[in-house]
């Protein structure tokens, strides 16, 4: 085992010891302050987005051009996305570097100091921007190309063959800042960060900067994944943790998942966790079985009413009264309770398919909605006056976490808290991590049936 990759195990063991870890409240962690594709995601911006990121900070940079390679005179814009591309190190890093170092970004009237030290690189706190060792350093494109370039050609491939930057900084190396505070990075891109700013002050600062610009709000509804393979559900601006992966199969399905950094997780304060599969049979000992049906707990009411309405003893999982604490009583199950926890028939006569739960009917109008919330059911067909003595409710829309959109209308829709919310632009698609293999293509009355909802907007 190669020296490089023991400490990045250490490292991870103080993160991760099971599939799906709990993770710490939002806060800043001194010991984790990017991700590694933070760091290096090279197309995290296009061209004309890191155009529209500097007219949107009203920087005078949207403007500004400058002599670049060869004596070509290039935008800043240009410059930041070539570098990006050139030494694979993410635009929205470089951008980031620039206002920490120099306010550069929110500027609207910069100085040539700003300009010429844009990124800071080769500048220490105690520097003077006149010594002649760094005057091969000073300019615009300069700056933007050496810090990239500094990060990719030196202090990733130490991290890669050593395990540590030239200056001994490391995943799970405990070393001590200038400032004197005790840090021990996380992952390469920590490393690279206190080598290039060897204090927690100025980490902050990145931290801070890119939290503020670069970690969209997700609606409820969303369902995230970050790099310690934890999975989170967005609900009430909380992210709640699935404690297993038959507590998210049993609500969603992996397609669903959106790919994040750790940092998007840690904007999230955390809600309670997400413990048992949906309509889980939980039996606290000396006490109650139950039906666990959303955030819902339906006591059973007797032995007799739990073989009548068949469910099985072999699926009851024992819990304690803590494990139900987060669940509110709803009705009990009786022998009046009819399909508590819902079956599928569809009519012998007409085809239409309905969902059948405590005595009410729920037609489901399309195929993709019937994939979408009950892709593991079997169907029931049975004549249709079977279906029809059931009282109507509501039709079943699409599950949560959805994207869905119909032929010939240009607006997807995600669906959140029981509506359809429009994604403002492809842009806001795009930021958010959103992919087109994913959209539900289906008809206009699937979508006719879901109340209109806020636009989603990001970035």
């Amino acid at each position: 085992m190669s020296l490089r990759i023991l400490k990045k195990l250490i490292a991870l063991c103080t993160i991760s010891i099971v599939l799906f870890p709990a993770l710490s409240q939002a806060a800043f962690n001194q010991n984790y302050i990017l991700s590694d594709n933070d760091l290096t995601d090279k197309d995290a911006m296009s061209l004309s987005r890191v155009q529209q990121f500097l007219e949107s900070q009203n920087s005078a940079l949207a403007t500004y051009t400058t002599n670049a390679l060869g004596g070509t005179t290039k935008r800043a814009s240009d410059i930041i996305f070539d570098a990006a591309q050139y030494w694979k190190i993410s635009p929205k890093y470089l951008i980031t570097r620039m206002q920490v170092e120099q306010s550069l970004i929110t500027s609207t009237s910069p100085t040539t100091r700003q300009l010429d030290w844009a990124t800071g690189y080769a500048v220490c706190d105690s520097c003077s921007t006149d010594d002649p060792s760094i005057q091969p350093y000073k300019g615009f494109f300069n700056q933007v190309n050496w810090a990239a370039r500094r990060i990719r050609q030196t202090y990733l491939p130490g991290l890669e063959s050593n395990g540590m930057t030239l200056s001994g900084w490391g995943p799970g190396i405990t070393k001590t800042t200038s400032e004197g505070d005790v840090v021990t990075p996380l992952n390469d891109a920590t490393a690279a960060m206190y080598t290039y700013t060897p204090h927690v002050h100025g980490n902050y600062l990145v931290w801070t900067v890119w939290n503020r610009w670069f970690i969209p709000q997700y609606p409820d509804g969303s369902i995230l994944q970050d790099e310690s393979g934890a999975i989170w559900k967005i609900e009430n601006g909380n992210r709640r943790l699935f404690k297993s992966k038959s507590s998210f199969l049993s609500r969603y399905s992996l397609s669903q998942v959106i790919q994040v950094s750790r940092n998007v997780i840690d904007a999230y304060d955390v809600g309670s966790p997400i413990q048992f599969p949906n309509y889980a049979l939980v039996r606290v000992p000396g006490s109650h079985t139950y039906l666990l049906d959303g955030d819902t707990k339906r006591r059973i009411l007797s032995p007799d009413v739990f073989r009548e309405l068949g469910f099985n003893p072999e699926e009851i999982i024992v819990v304690t009264a803590a494990d139900l604490a987060g669940y509110a009583d709803a009705e009990p199950i009786s022998l009046q309770s009819s399909f508590p926890a819902g079956i599928l028939f569809r009519s012998n006569a007409t085809g239409a398919i309905s969902f059948i739960q405590n005595g009410v009917r729920h037609a489901i109008v399309s195929k993709e909605i019937l994939k979408s919330r009950f892709s593991t059911r079997v169907l029931t067909v049975v004549d249709d006056a079977t279906i029809q003595k059931y009282a109507p409710g509501d039709p079943i829309i699409f599950n949560e976490g959805e994207l869905v959109a119909t032929k010939g209308n240009p607006k997807i829709y995600f669906i959140s808290n029981g509506t359809k919310r429009p994604i403002s632009t492809s842009n806001t698609f795009t930021i958010l991590g959103f992919k087109w293999k994913n959209v539900i293509w289906t008809n206009q009355k699937s979508l006719d049936i879901i109340p209109l909802g806020d636009p989603i907007t990001a970035g």
